[in-house]
């Protein structure tokens, strides 16, 4: 993998550790994902740097048994305002987030 990739991966895991304290969740899981940015990347490269990011410690493994759904909404913002807001809902219960 890329150097720049392996950083970004890097820092994401440093802030993911920073916001979630519990144990991997185990499924099944939806995840949605509000990212506001630029636009200048793929939905799916977002997606599997993120699940590459949390896999084993938002979630125990990122397989489709654990998360068989996910949900991309994106909204154009400056590069000074981008974030990722990461919700994590559980498919047997409601809609009360856990993340």
């Amino acid at each position: 993998m890329p150097k720049a990739y392996q950083d970004k991966r890097k820092e994401m895991v440093r802030q993911l550790k920073e916001q979630w304290e519990g144990p991997p969740l185990e499924g099944p899981l939806r995840l949605e994902l509000r990212i506001k940015g630029e636009g200048r990347a793929d939905a799916d490269n977002i997606i599997g740097a993120l699940m590459d990011a949390a896999n084993g410690l938002l979630w125990a493994d990122d397989r489709v048994s654990i998360i068989p759904q996910i949900e991309v909404i994106w909204e154009k913002v400056a590069k000074t305002d981008s974030r990722w807001l990461i919700s994590i809902y559980p498919l047997d219960c409601g809609q009360e987030s856990l993340f």
